[in-house]
């Protein structure tokens, strides 16, 4: 029988393999790096739009804390808010607006006027940067906690129908692009079916997690065949659309990264008891990495293509903001403990 701590190193060691993704599917943004999207596809296609997973992860935990203390009357929406803002608003409200003024002096020197629009733009849908989306999406998916909770109460079958039409939905109006003023609305839309399934997984874990043994190879088949349909149907890239840009388009990968979560979480359950130091430090520094490797890749946009093959440049861009993103995060937790102790550096200390 597995101890809720063997299941916890499972379900962390999938968020750092997330955090890894994250960062390996932004080492292609580069310009010289860009085409390598096209190139290395399917590869690409396996490697992509990782933050499905924490989404999922984040939908298990919830499920298995927060829901319980709600249910209890040890807690509510507003705690919940308060509590999430607190471990996100340090870093959107530092680097977050340092980025977003930055970005909009400089399109301000071109646009005059239009930068204050494009600076409040991009500090209520988080497009200042990759990865700072997903706060103001997730401070929204956590005020549905209402609705999250009221999920919980239906049986099954309503709760597989429920995903199933959300799903199908995701899947048609795919992921905002940073100049969708309310991204944040359609990033809730198109990742709540996950959020939910991840409260389903969190509700049965250890059911799920027999179910899942010596399920490995069907699992990674279901992901191969899930990207030929991506392939077939000419989806080589996420997409990151307006409202309504691509209805024609079909968006599988969500799918792709549920089977995906479930591949590699019933892989970390069967080798939990090896050691794996390197997936367990970015595991323990997930939420550091997710945005601090964003401004190195800001820095990092002009990186050459010297091998012509790609993938040295992609290994070693993901690998250098990694470890300058986590250091450069602890630069500033000296310098802000230095100059001023501010609510900011308390957060991020713990982190």
């Amino acid at each position: 029988m597995n101890t809720p701590t063997q299941r916890q190193t499972s379900v962390t060691r999938l968020r750092g393999l997330a955090a890894l993704l994250v960062v390996f599917g932004h080492s292609f943004h580069p310009y010289a790096l860009n085409q390598a999207q096209y190139l290395l596809n399917p590869a690409f296609l396996f490697i992509s739009s990782a933050t499905v997973l924490f989404v999922l992860i984040s939908g298990m935990l919830f499920r298995a804390v927060a829901i319980p203390r709600i249910v209890d009357g040890k807690t509510g929406t507003q705690e919940i808010l308060r509590r999430r803002w607190a471990e996100l608003s340090g870093l959107y409200l530092t680097v977050g607006l340092f980025l977003a003024v930055v970005i909009g002096f400089a399109e301000g020197v071109r646009e005059g006027p239009d930068a204050l629009f494009h600076f409040v733009r991009m500090m209520l849908n988080g497009g200042m940067a990759q990865s700072y989306w997903y706060v103001p999406f997730f401070m929204l998916l956590m005020a549905c906690t209402p609705l999250h909770v009221l999920f919980c109460r239906q049986k099954v079958s309503v709760q597989t129908g429920l995903v199933i039409a959300g799903l199908v939905v995701s899947a048609i109006i795919h992921r905002p692009d940073a100049y969708v003023l309310f991204g944040a609305v359609q990033s809730l839309v198109y990742y709540i079916p996950v959020f939910w399934i991840g409260l389903m997984i969190g509700a049965n874990i250890p059911v799920l997690l027999d179910w899942l043994r010596n399920k490995e190879l069907p699992l990674f088949v279901a992901v191969l065949c899930i990207i030929a349909i991506q392939t077939e149907i000419g989806q080589d890239q996420v997409y990151l659309t307006s409202f309504g840009e691509r209805w024609g388009s079909v968006d599988l990968f969500v799918v792709q990264k549920v089977v995906f979560g479930l591949l590699f979480l019933s892989l970390f359950e069967r080798t939990k008891q090896l050691e794996m130091p390197l997936i367990d430090w970015i595991s323990r520094h997930s939420l550091i990495i997710f945005f601090m490797h964003c401004p190195i890749l800001i820095l990092m946009m002009w990186v050459p293509n010297l091998s012509g093959f790609f993938v040295p440049e992609l290994v070693a861009l993901t690998a250098l903001m990694i470890v300058a993103g986590v250091q450069l995060h602890k630069s500033l937790i000296r310098v802000s403990q230095r100059v001023r102790p501010t609510d900011f550096a308390n957060f991020a200390s713990r982190v």
